[in-house]
């Protein structure tokens, strides 16, 4: 009966259906002149006495002002503590024994693991320049 059915299905099925097809949507294409296409630049505040006193540039509604800065003890206590730096926390810093270490010990590894890839690329063209690819 299962035979019979998938003979039945490929007599009926057409002929140009082809399961591993491929359909692609259309693409959107806006006005170049538009307004939402035209990037604005924001000016640029001069003024110090509003720079001391404001947040420039959070507002992001268009009407409105920056919101006024508050005291340092209006704000929590774990806002000052905020790593700025960038390149993430040291493994010195990290427990051992948490998933985090763990997990930047292995974006250390890929990281370094990349750059001596790239550099014995270079020292295997330098060593062997008719080896290398045009």
């Amino acid at each position: 009966m299962a035979a019979s059915m998938h003979y039945m299905y490929c007599l009926l099925r057409p002929r140009f259906f082809h399961p591993n097809a491929r359909t692609y949507a259309k693409k959107l294409v806006g006005k170049v002149g538009s307004a939402a296409a035209q990037k604005t630049r924001m000016e640029v505040e001069t003024d110090p006495q509003k720079l001391l006193t404001h947040c420039c540039g959070a507002n992001i509604y268009v009407e409105g002002d920056d919101p006024e800065l508050k005291k340092d003890s209006d704000y929590p206590e774990w806002l000052w503590n905020l790593r700025t730096e960038r390149g993430g926390a040291d493994l010195s810093e990290l427990d051992p024994n948490t998933m985090a270490y763990w997990r930047r010990l292995t974006k250390l590894t890929a990281q370094r693991n990349t750059r001596v890839s790239k550099r014995l690329t270079k020292l295997k063209a330098i060593q062997y320049p008719d080896d290398a690819l045009p």
